[in-house]
């Protein structure tokens, strides 16, 4: 027995209680813990005074007939003779307590709910636990039956459903149960890494040829890198096909024009990027098939070497043969890097799926 302790109580004391049935489950709970942390005190050694104490938590309209009952019944013991430390007069006050105020609808509400289904909320498994092991209790069903298991998978995801059975195969409650947060915590680790690939993206220029300035003078030549030739304002489309031997002579346009407008640009001093001399432009050189007389007319595009390039008024690289060359001196960690990023910018739907797939393999949620 506790060495009896004297002074004031300690702890937060039970709400009081108003007879709200819903409510008893919750004031029983508060009041047993108050009691715990205060079972040394003279005031809850003493079955009569713990008692006398409990019904000064009970209060309304509700309940004070059934605390005046009591009280009547506590006096007319000790009138008697009863002992005032007789465990008896504690005993009879909690089951009277017990029978006048409990929810008698608890366990039909609790089996009500759980036939209509418990649904996990977002992503937390742990909540969606002990909701369903509360119900599980209210309505005095066993653990390990067929019946709250299947209550129990039933208000899982689908994904998370599917990923269990498949790898776990559970049989028992407590399997499903350890396997759900298993899998939620390796689908929460998988979705932190994408977030902090996500957080590594930046906005990029836009692939393919791109001019580092605007040519402020219309007569400058552009010499940027895979630029085989300017646009030619006024001049004629250029059909290989078509065109006379010797070359294509322009009809005009600022290429071939000063400010003037009758002055013919000097080529002397002009680079051919084809075969890199100086005296003509690209489109006249020698080397092109159609400016050999001894070719035929119909003109088929070669591979391009060096700087040549097929020739259009954009000069947009290959961004496939680009992204083939660069995974290619990457490395295996740059490559993985640069696929969750792009998984990072996908849809919720596309992640969701990745996300599912990964947790189950094997090896993953020691990653």
């Amino acid at each position: 027995m506790p060495q009896v302790q004297q002074g004031k109580l300690v702890g937060e004391p039970p709400t009081i209680y108003d007879g709200d049935r819903k409510k008893t489950t919750l004031f029983i709970n508060e009041w047993e813990l108050y009691w715990a942390v205060n079972n040394d005190n003279a005031l809850m050694v003493n079955p009569y005074r713990r008692a006398m104490f409990f019904l000064t938590y009970v209060k309304g309209a509700r309940v004070n007939e059934w605390v005046m009952a009591v009280n009547r019944w506590l006096a007319r013991q000790i009138q008697g003779g009863i002992n005032t430390a007789d465990e008896r007069l504690w005993n009879e006050v909690a089951a009277s307590f017990t029978r006048r105020f409990a929810d008698s609808l608890a366990k039909e509400n609790a089996q009500s709910t759980l036939r209509a289904g418990v649904k996990m909320k977002g992503e937390d498994i742990d909540a969606y636990i002990v909701e369903i092991e509360e119900l599980i209790r209210l309505a005095e069903y066993r653990f390990d039956v067929p019946q709250t298991i299947e209550a129990f998978t039933d208000g899982l995801p689908t994904g998370l459903y599917q990923k269990i059975l498949e790898l776990d195969r559970p049989t028992t409650y407590e399997q499903w149960k350890q396997a759900a947060i298993n899998r939620q915590q390796d689908y929460i680790h998988m979705k932190a890494r994408l977030k902090a690939h996500r957080g590594g993206i930046t906005t990029s220029r836009p692939r393919g040829w791109m001019p580092r300035q605007m040519l402020t003078d219309p007569n400058a030549m552009d010499t940027s890198a895979g630029r085989t030739r300017g646009r030619v304002t006024g001049s004629e489309e250029m059909n290989p096909a078509t065109m006379p031997r010797g070359g294509y002579t322009p009809r005009g346009g600022y290429m071939q024009r000063g400010r003037g407008g009758g002055r013919i640009r000097d080529l002397r001093e002009v680079e051919c990027y084809t075969c890199h001399k100086k005296g003509h432009l690209s489109r006249n050189c020698p080397q092109h098939t159609w400016n050999k007389p001894n070719e035929s007319r119909n003109w088929t595009p070669r591979p391009s070497q060096g700087r040549e390039a097929v020739v259009d008024d954009r000069s947009v690289c290959d961004e496939e043969q680009i992204s083939v060359a660069r995974s290619s001196t990457q490395t295996p960690q740059q490559q993985a890097d640069s696929w969750l990023r792009g998984v990072a910018t996908a849809g919720e739907d596309v992640q969701e799926l990745v996300m599912r797939d990964l947790v189950g393999r094997e090896g993953f949620q020691h990653a």
